[in-house]
């Protein structure tokens, strides 16, 4: 508005000039200045489209960049990935008397910043398990076992937040906690290395919950700042079927329902697809204080919208290259045959019913394009930021909560 403002006082401007020294008559002036107008607007148009031809430009060139940084990137994890296997086919399979869970912890000395427990040390374990080293699993799992005892016991359990953003502005609407152990000589253990073993020995409950403690203190925080901030807190089917936990778990919720809006637990699609008549039933009864769930691994987008609704999911979070995939139109969507709907039509369809899709592993600018032609409203990957640990004066309260939620 400032601009045709200003083009048009040049214009009357210049129109007046042209009647008072007399150069043309006095409707032939104002014709002339309706002319000045109009000249000055293409040039501002044209210098526009110029400047957003630049823009443009810049940013395909930014776009190529990106992309042969990522073939570089996917070349160097090639051969990485060749190297470790040259040092898994080299690596002698000991006999089971061999191998005690001391061999393992010294083994699972990270070779990268993953800790152990993880990539190097479960190849291995899996060679052994394929050769019929049953003693040698369970030893393998005696030792994991112990670490995640021990990890709980001195309250070495760290809460990792990564930011889910909002499409296009990445403005932070939520974060997703994940649980990381630390063995005692402080190694970062992640979830690959422990989730099993911890569901199989029944410790999974005590994780969820000092995860869930954890969430709730960092929720209040960030609340109080911004009350539209919310956190996606991992946990398990078998968490919520454990009937020594769920009661006194729910009774804290119970007390905590204010949190509501800010709380959604996430649990795998196969995990909900999968779970039992109990863990609906303990879902149900969470939904009723106003907790959401969101489901991730999302493997297909055939879902059941209206149990989706029921059961009170609100977000499903599917890998950005899956969704691209899945939205070509060549697999079913909720129900509907493929190539019925149109891909940028798919969230919407996901929010007649209340659910939102969150595009979770974006990793390259290219991918943000395709994942906007989709009109998704959230992304996730470590693009926009990668899981990062809550600082321990954050949370230096946590270690006096008691470990069971009641």
């Amino acid at each position: 508005m400032l601009v045709v403002i200003t083009y048009a006082m040049v214009a009357i401007v210049a129109a007046l000039a042209f009647e008072r020294f007399g150069l043309m008559s006095s409707g032939l002036a104002w014709v002339m200045g309706a002319v000045v107008f109009l000249i000055a607007g293409q040039a501002h148009a044209a210098a526009a489209r110029a400047e957003e031809r630049r823009a443009t430009e810049k940013a395909l060139h930014e776009l190529r960049a990106a992309n042969l940084s990522l073939l570089e990137e996917l070349e160097a994890a090639s051969a990485r990935i060749e190297e470790v296997e040259t040092q898994l086919a080299a690596q002698p399979v000991r006999a089971p008397s061999q191998i005690t869970p001391a061999t393992h912890t010294r083994s699972a000395a990270p070779a990268r910043d993953e800790g152990p427990g993880d990539e190097l040390l479960n190849e291995i374990l899996q060679k052994l398990e394929m050769a019929g080293a049953g003693p040698a699993a369970n030893m393998a799992s005696s030792a994991r076992v112990e670490l995640i005892r021990d990890a709980l016991d001195a309250n070495r359990v760290d809460l990792y937040l990564q930011p889910v953003v909002g499409l296009p502005q990445r403005r932070t609407y939520f974060y997703e906690g994940f649980t990381r152990l630390r063995d005692a000589k402080g190694n970062v253990v992640t979830p690959a290395g422990f989730l099993k073993a911890a569901e199989e020995h029944g410790l999974i409950a005590e994780v969820d919950n000092l995860l869930l403690l954890r969430c709730v203190q960092i929720v209040r925080k960030l609340t109080k700042s911004d009350r539209r901030v919310g956190i996606f807190c991992n946990i398990s089917v078998r968490s919520l079927t454990d009937e020594e936990f769920f009661p006194p778990f729910l009774d804290f919720l119970r007390r905590n329902s204010d949190l509501a809006t800010s709380l959604i637990f996430e649990m795998p699609q196969a995990a909900f697809d999968g779970r039992s008549s109990v863990a609906a039933r303990h879902m149900a009864r969470l939904a009723d204080y106003g907790f959401r769930f969101s489901i991730d691994q999302v493997s297909n987008l055939n879902l059941d919208l209206a149990e989706l609704q029921r059961a009170g999911v609100r977000f499903a979070k599917v890998e950005g290259v899956r969704l691209i995939e899945m939205a070509g139109g060549h697999m079913p969507v909720a129900g509907r045959e493929p190539g019925t709907i149109a891909p940028e039509d798919i969230a919407s369809l996901f929010a007649r019913y209340g659910v939102d899709i969150i595009a979770e592993k974006i990793e390259t600018e290219a991918m943000v394009v395709e994942i906007l032609d989709l009109d998704i409203a959230y992304g996730q990957g470590h693009l926009f930021g990668a899981p990062r640990p809550v600082r321990e004066d954050v949370l230096a309260d946590t270690g006096s909560e008691s470990r069971r939620a009641g």
